[in-house]
């Protein structure tokens, strides 16, 4: 058990180091967007969000990772599997941004365009690696999540079975409850 949560912790640590790199990027897009008074598309502000959100749990993750109990290892998987969604979803907004040609992203297109509608200096040429980082912190930070989703489920379930061991029962199920209460009567 010691070497899954040395094994978490280390996936955790290099996930919040991605959030902070994506919360970056996705934010210096953002702010692009806007000075251009333009809507900000969700293949941008869904990454932003959730790395934002992401940042602020993985850092009591962190911290709290060798002291959390059998119920917060639940709510740790419980928050991985909402990350996890939600960068999934971010990951199929972003599917037409994995062109190796950067200039057929969607993302990239959209910003150049709006920018350049606007008046504005476009930067194309510093926005390209911006938007191909995006995609790919996105799906990088999936593919932890759903690492660490199931090491936390993992986790979980050892610390459920050793507590059972301890105390020698196990939970009841709904099922089991109920037939103890109809013998009764």
């Amino acid at each position: 058990m010691f070497f899954q949560k040395a094994a978490l912790w280390f996936v955790r640590i290099t996930q919040w180091c991605l959030a902070v790199a994506l919360l970056g990027i996705s934010g210096h897009l953002v702010n692009e967007y806007a000075k251009a008074h333009s809507r900000v598309p969700p293949a941008v502000w869904l990454p932003c969000i959730t790395s934002a959100f992401a940042i602020c749990i993985m850092f009591y993750s962190i911290l709290l990772l060798y002291c959390l109990g059998r119920l917060l290892l639940h709510i740790a998987a419980f928050f991985d599997f909402c990350f996890m969604v939600t960068y999934i979803a971010a990951v199929v907004l972003n599917r037409h941004n994995f062109h190796s040609d950067g200039t057929q992203n969607e993302t990239w297109l959209s910003l150049t365009y709006t920018r350049a509608a606007a008046g504005i200096d476009n930067h194309a040429d510093r926005n390209l690696p911006l938007v191909k980082a995006l995609a790919g912190l996105t799906t990088t930070l999936m593919v932890l999540f759903i690492l660490t989703t199931l090491m936390c489920i993992s986790l979980a379930w050892e610390a459920d079975e050793r507590h059972e061991e301890k105390t020698g029962h196990r939970r009841r199920s709904s099922s089991g409850v109920r037939r103890a209460r109809s013998s009764r009567v």
